[in-house]
């Protein structure tokens, strides 16, 4: 994924976290938060508590490789975390 199309800044990862609508399931938190961008981007967070830095590494990796590849399909205008 380019990193025009990631959210990078801990000061936006917070702001989303505050101000989004969240959305959940057993294994994946959703944060959204709109802004005035014509396309959307993406943050992936992954808890220590999950394995160590390699293994939360590699899940990162894939997420952002499944977002790359729904990138068509997803709205602009939103950065979801």
């Amino acid at each position: 994924m380019k990193r025009l199309y990631r959210v990078r800044e801990d000061r936006r990862f917070r702001e989303i976290r505050q101000q989004g609508r969240a959305y959940s399931s057993d294994v994946l938190v959703l944060c959204v938060l709109a802004n005035d961008l014509p396309y959307s981007r993406f943050g992936f967070a992954v808890n220590s508590r999950i394995g160590n830095a390699v293994t939360r590494n590699r899940i990162k990796r894939r997420l952002r490789e499944a977002m790359r590849t729904r990138m068509g399909s997803i709205a602009g205008g939103w950065d979801i975390i």
